[in-house]
């Protein structure tokens, strides 16, 4: 009987243990396509995106980079497909007024980010003037009540107290008046469920453009100044999310036309997430170095093998994106 009853456990065991290793080496369900989702509200960075011109003549065919916000949406509440909705940084930025600005303060002196950090020369510095009465420069050096700063070899040298740090420019948000909640800011795109060979290419494209009307802004010296009515539009064409396990939806190869006003440019384009800035190869390094300094990667995929894009400043893929797998 306790013969029978230990062949009967064995023979059990040996069936759980099959039972699990089978469920270990089953073939594992697809992938769904997918793309990291961008919210600046949530600190979620877009995708930056580097561009190649192809052809075009005019301003907007001098560009070597935009950003895109991302989202993917079920289609049917059932599953299947994606809509993918993409919103470029050439449409939003003349949209939120980034494009369109007029000095509010005239009598300051630090009208862009170079000047105010006097890179240039440093008696230019602008100051903050911070809430305990204290005044220091842009990057925390204290400046004491007379405008002298302090260096760390012992020199010292003295700025202008009225170079404050502040808005200088007061956005000029564009229009289009059959769009006045920017609902066109997104190009929608079709997303199939599962990658094919890696790859999920958004297809039928709709939206991404606005038509702004014509703005008449007085400017702080009482003077008006007519920005003209224009198209802003981007067409994607040949769309490719990449979709495998080393490359998951962050990063995606497109065409883009592109149309602002009576400038028409075509752009090869490669985008990856995340954005990281960088002034060094070191800092697009995905690991962490104590010995260097750094304490946490950069956070971009190993994969790209980033390097510094010295004058984009921005960490890139030194390999094509497609022929990761």
């Amino acid at each position: 009987m306790s013969k029978n009853l230990r062949i009967s456990l064995f023979g059990l065991t040996g069936a759980v243990a099959g039972f699990v290793l089978q469920g270990c080496f089953a073939a594992q369900p697809l992938p769904e396509c997918s793309v990291t989702v961008t919210a600046a509200g949530l600190g979620l960075t877009p995708y930056y995106v580097k561009l190649e011109k192809v052809s075009g003549t005019g301003p907007c065919a001098n560009l070597t980079h935009m950003r895109a916000g991302m989202m993917r949406y079920r289609t049917q509440a059932s599953g299947g497909a994606f809509t993918l909705a993409v919103k470029p940084s050439v449409i939003v930025d003349p949209y939120l007024g980034y494009d369109f600005a007029a000095d509010s303060d005239p009598s300051n002196d630090c009208v862009n980010e170079e000047d105010c950090q006097g890179e240039a020369d440093p008696t230019m510095a602008c100051i903050n003037n911070v809430s305990d009465g204290g005044i220091e420069l842009w990057d925390g050096t204290p400046v004491d009540s007379a405008g002298t700063v302090t260096q760390a070899d012992g020199g010292t040298y003295d700025i202008d107290l009225a170079n404050e740090c502040v808005v200088v420019e007061e956005p000029l948000p564009r229009v289009d008046p059959a769009d006045p909640d920017g609902k066109k800011l997104n190009a929608i795109g079709q997303m199939p469920q599962f990658p094919t060979a890696g790859v999920c290419s958004v297809t039928a494209f709709e939206g991404g453009e606005q038509n702004f009307q014509e703005e008449v802004v007085t400017l702080p010296d009482g003077t008006d100044q007519t920005f003209p009515a224009a198209t802003y539009k981007t067409e994607f064409t040949d769309f490719n999310v990449m979709n495998t396990t080393k490359v998951p939806g962050t990063a995606f190869t497109t065409n883009i036309k592109l149309t602002q006003g009576t400038c028409v440019a075509e752009y090869k384009a490669v985008g990856f997430w995340p954005e990281i800035g960088c002034s060094a190869d070191s800092d697009c390094d995905p690991n962490a170095d104590l010995d260097a300094g750094r304490v946490f990667g950069s956070g971009i995929n190993p994969e790209f093998k980033p390097k510094c894009d010295m004058d984009l400043e921005v960490c890139v893929p030194t390999v094509d994106v497609t022929t990761i797998k």
